[in-house]
């Protein structure tokens, strides 16, 4: 009975060898930094980085009350993945159901390819500011 636990116990910790702990993702960098817009920090708004390598993962940041933000991926967290990215930045402000949200940013912005905004990622932390 104890070689038969052995046994168990040592083909598990292979596997888990082998297995690992999940997929390990593409390379990336830490991304941070600040939006304004005519030089005070946008309250609100999302970030996107569209890679230019194809199949690589897009991330996405939200940006805090004092226009800071953090960018990560949905599937690996925080982190962008590393290389050139177009950005497109969108914000609205919310007032509520009796009244259309208003768009705090032109319009142009809001497209990866109309707003002119790229990124280099590289690994470890990278710092981008997008003054508007």
């Amino acid at each position: 009975m104890k070689r038969l636990v052995w046994t168990t116990t040592t083909c598990l910790f292979l596997m888990a060898l082998l297995v690992g702990c999940g997929p390990k993702g593409p390379d990336m960098g830490q991304v941070s930094g600040t939006v304004t817009y005519k030089g005070k920090a946008l309250p609100t708004g999302t970030i996107v980085f569209i890679p230019e390598t194809e199949g690589s993962l897009m991330a996405i940041a939200e940006i805090q009350q004092d226009g800071t933000y953090i960018a990560g991926t949905e599937q690996f967290g925080p982190g962008v993945p590393l290389g050139k990215h177009r950005i497109m930045i969108s914000a609205f402000r919310d007032h509520g159901p009796e009244k259309s949200a208003e768009a705090l940013l032109p319009d142009k912005y809001g497209s990866d390819r109309k707003s002119g905004l790229t990124a280099e990622v590289e690994p470890g932390e990278n710092i981008v500011d997008f003054s508007l």
